[in-house]
């Protein structure tokens, strides 16, 4: 399976209109965590995140991005069975964004849809990927985005040494920030 997202992933690359093309990106913001329940508290529920991202566009309406995001989770202090630990979250994600740009291309928003694994710690599992956002072109190599993303995944509570494979905690990330992407 991660053979076959990659080779498409590379196929898109290769063949991207030059209307748009390959892309990198890098950014900085805030997320916001929401357990759904499973921890007895959160000390905090907000803190830094931190994003990569790469992808290309098939067409100046249509890319595929790759994404990285880690959460520093010094902040995210949860309490658990009267234990405090930290959290800290790494996320992958591929998505498609669909994009509709104003003002000759300099101005564009997007809608973003994915899937993904995020890990914590020892543990993984499958996410999605979802959001919107917006960005200012400068010239035809820099643009800086806005954007709010969200991570939407589930957590299945081990009984009796199993798991039953379904979630029994809805947990999200949620997060804003702002990016400065170089398209090639």
């Amino acid at each position: 399976m991660k053979f076959v997202l990659a080779f498409i992933f590379f196929v898109n690359l290769v063949h991207a209109d030059r209307d748009g093309g390959p892309y990198l990106g890098i950014g900085y913001g805030v997320s916001q965590y929401k357990d759904g329940g499973l921890y007895d508290s959160i000390e905090e529920k907000n803190t830094k995140l931190r994003t990569m991202y790469g992808g290309a566009y098939i067409n100046k309406h249509l890319c595929v991005e790759l994404g990285y995001a880690r959460i520093d989770g010094q902040k995210y202090k949860v309490v658990e069975n009267n234990v405090s630990r930290s959290l800290n979250y790494t996320m992958y994600s591929i998505s498609t964004l669909a994009h509709y740009a104003f003002y000759d291309d300099r101005w564009d928003f997007y809608l973003k849809f994915g899937a993904g694994k995020v890990k914590l710690d020892k543990e993984e599992g499958f996410t999605f990927v979802y959001g919107i956002g917006t960005s200012l072109r400068f010239n035809e190599m820099v643009s800086l985005k806005l954007a709010y993303e969200m991570y939407d995944f589930g957590y299945d509570e081990e009984v009796n040494g199993k798991h039953d494979g379904s979630s029994d905690y809805k947990m999200r990330i949620y997060y804003p920030y702002v990016a400065v992407e170089f398209q090639f």
